[in-house]
Parts: structure tokens; C-alpha cells; sequence
């Protein structure tokens, strides 16, 4: 018989929005990765390439932004509130995007 090592590693869980992997944690899901994704998108749209089609990024930052408006840390929210958290999510992802040479 073989023995078998378990690990006290907690497992993590998460949720599909809008095509987006958001991490639970404690039970509370981090709606903030879909505002990353936007911004992701949108560097996307820095580095058009004759491919990629401006309507159908704008489509989905669209369907991503309506998906965190709806989400339980969107929802009922001041729009000033989550101008806010675009902007925090604009200073997380930036940096990242510059040190992996995304952008310039």
C-alpha cells in the first residue's frame, strides 16, 4: 500500500464572469479582476494589430464593466466609488504590464 502526502494547502475556489477566473476567498469573490481585464483589454487596443477589430474590444471592456456593475461589489455603488476602483485597478496592472514589456 502506498502512502499518501496530504498538504494543510487550503483550496482555493473561484468563479467564471464573462469569460474572467474570479478568486473566492473567504467566501467573498474578487470582482476587481474583472476591472483588470479591462484594462488589460484596453492596453490591448494601445497595441492594434489590422486582426483585431476596435468594435469588438470595445464590446467586450463594455460587457466586462457591466459585469462588475452588477457584481455584489458593484452593485448599488456610487459612480464615483467605482471610477475609484477603475483607477486603483489601473495602478495594479500598468506597472505589471511595463516590467512584462506590454507596453513602452
Amino acid at each position: 500500500m502506498s502512502k499518501m502526502k496530504f498538504s494543510n494547502h487550503p483550496a482555493k475556489q473561484s468563479r467564471i464572469v464573462e469569460g474572467v477566473c474570479v478568486p473566492i476567498c473567504d467566501g467573498i469573490g474578487d470582482y476587481d479582476e474583472l476591472l483588470r481585464e479591462v484594462i488589460r483589454v484596453a492596453l490591448r487596443m494601445n497595441n492594434l494589430n489590422p486582426d483585431i477589430h476596435w468594435d469588438d474590444l470595445d464590446e467586450r471592456i463594455r460587457r466586462l464593466i457591466d459585469a462588475y456593475i452588477a457584481s455584489p461589489e458593484g452593485e448599488g455603488m456610487d459612480a464615483c466609488i467605482l471610477m475609484a476602483r477603475l483607477a486603483v485597478c489601473v495602478a495594479d496592472v500598468i506597472p505589471m504590464a511595463v516590467r512584462k514589456g506590454l507596453i513602452p
